[in-house]
């Protein structure tokens, strides 16, 4: 077992002030039988109020408002981590994992790359081969992508973000009839959220991070999971003006 802290602070910012701020975040560790928390704190400023529940997924979500006016949105989510190696039984059906969502929908390229390629082992195997050849395919390039580009586009483009990997490789992953997810959360370092995907082997979940190419073992904080990124947005939120955001976000993970 290695345990963690982490600190995750984001700050949006609106040019002129709104009112009437409802959000959901998924900003706080999941529990399952690899990860364990303690110590966990969530700063809101400013907020009415603060419920603590869980989605449809079973992802720990932090839901509320403020109806008065403000310029400005903060939330910082701390804590310890205990960690064990990376493997997540499964309890729930997963068929809706085995099909592609309207983020992952494979193009013809992507079908074709998912054909030539070769299949592992195993279920497990055959997805990290996947990743190594995405992996020499995609150039990581931040901004030459956004939060709703599809697996299609950033495949054609042959460059994106932790976002587009993942997307990439469910798709590529479920045209091979793999049961696999996608998660999102920290890694160890400074920096900003992170995504790769779980992929369901023999009644476990394992992690697979293609954007660095990597079975995962330790180093990664789990904070939701879905069929593409749209299920498990770590912000959403409505409000009323006519303003402008801007969001800083900052990551540290430590071990400890």
């Amino acid at each position: 077992m290695k345990k963690y802290f982490y600190n995750y602070q984001t700050i949006t910012r609106f040019d002129i002030p709104v009112i009437k701020h409802f959000f959901l975040l998924r900003c706080m560790p999941c529990v399952n039988a690899c990860q364990q928390g303690s110590h966990k704190e969530l700063f809101l400023h400013p907020s009415d109020s603060v419920i603590y529940g869980a989605d449809s997924w079973g992802n720990p979500i932090q839901y509320g408002h403020k109806l008065d006016s403000h310029d400005s949105f903060t939330f910082v989510s701390s804590g310890e981590a205990r960690i064990l190696p990376y493997c997540i039984p499964n309890e729930k059906n997963t068929d809706m994992f085995k099909v592609a969502s309207p983020l992952t929908e494979p193009s013809e390229a992507i079908k074709e790359f998912a054909r030539i390629h070769k299949k592992g082992k195993n279920d497990v195997d055959t997805a990290l081969n996947y990743a190594n050849e995405l992996y020499s395919y995609l150039c990581y390039m931040p901004g030459s992508t956004h939060t709703r580009t599809t697996a299609k586009e950033a495949f054609d483009l042959k460059q994106g973000v932790c976002q587009d990997y993942a997307h990439i490789l469910l798709a590529l992953c479920r045209e091979a009839r793999l049961t696999a997810r996608y998660a999102n959360g920290f890694l160890v370092g400074i920096g900003m959220t992170h995504a790769w995907i779980e992929v369901l082997d023999d009644g476990k979940w394992y992690g697979i991070d293609p954007t660095n190419n990597k079975f995962i073992e330790y180093g990664y904080i789990k904070i939701a999971h879905g069929r593409d990124a749209d299920d498990c947005p770590v912000n959403r939120g409505i409000f009323t003006g006519a303003a402008t955001q801007q969001t800083e976000i900052r990551v540290i993970v430590e071990e400890i």
